[in-house]
């Protein structure tokens, strides 16, 4: 269609009508048709249940049919000293990572897989040595921006390669801010043949000591 009926906002406004979700987030393609949409939720209901409430109200409100497959549901619980889990349908996997520099400045690419869907997220910063890790991180923690709706903010504070019994170990900081406070996240990983991979592999553990990315399908 060339022209959308109703305002992207108005559509988010309906779902978020809808119970125990808090949040909603609407992508649409050129042609105005919807792509994606995310919700963040509560975890008093499950997100089966969601998803068929969100193609409803957009049946009866907007006369929208949408593929239930392009609904994604994450769910907050607030658990012991205020900490974070957010249930999604899959844990983010590791695709590839490019970097590329020009003229003393560095590009970061990081591509993650969410189930059937590819996810990615681009830095780009000087290219010294130090601040390049800290670009994989960023450009991992941008990639995982629409899984957590950008209702969490994420700050790299240090990442740097180690050696420990003779292996290099990639060690990430990361300080997550949420509506109830801070939290600080560390993360590891090994470095088998590629400190870059590594980097974004210890992003990921950091990340995912508060984002349990669980299968509901």
């Amino acid at each position: 269609m060339s022209e959308m009926p109703y305002p992207i906002q108005e559509w988010e406004q309906a779902i978020k009508q809808i119970k125990s979700v808090i949040a909603a987030r609407v992508n649409v393609n050129s042609q105005g048709e919807i792509e994606e949409v995310h919700i963040l939720a509560g975890s008093g209901r499950g997100p089966k249940q969601i998803v068929r409430d969100v193609e409803s109200i957009l049946v009866a409100q907007f006369d929208l049919q949408i593929d239930h497959k392009k609904i994604s549901v994450a769910q907050v619980d607030e658990e012991e000293e205020g900490s974070f889990a957010i249930v999604e349908s899959t844990r983010p996997k590791l695709v590839g990572v490019t970097l590329r520099t020009v003229n003393g400045m560095a590009e970061i690419k990081v591509e993650l897989l969410t189930g059937d869907k590819l996810i990615e997220g681009l830095a780009q910063g000087p290219s010294s040595s130090h601040n390049k890790l800290r670009l994989f991180v960023e450009a991992t923690l941008k990639a995982l921006a629409p899984l957590t709706l950008d209702n969490f903010v994420f700050v790299t504070e240090d990442v740097g390669i180690t050696q420990l019994a003779k292996q290099q170990i990639a060690l990430v900081s990361i300080t997550l801010i949420a509506s109830v406070g801070e939290q600080s996240l560390v993360g590891c990983a090994l470095v088998k043949n590629d400190d870059r991979e590594a980097v974004v592999k210890a992003t990921l553990d950091a990340v995912n000591r508060k984002l349990r990315f669980l299968r509901h399908d």
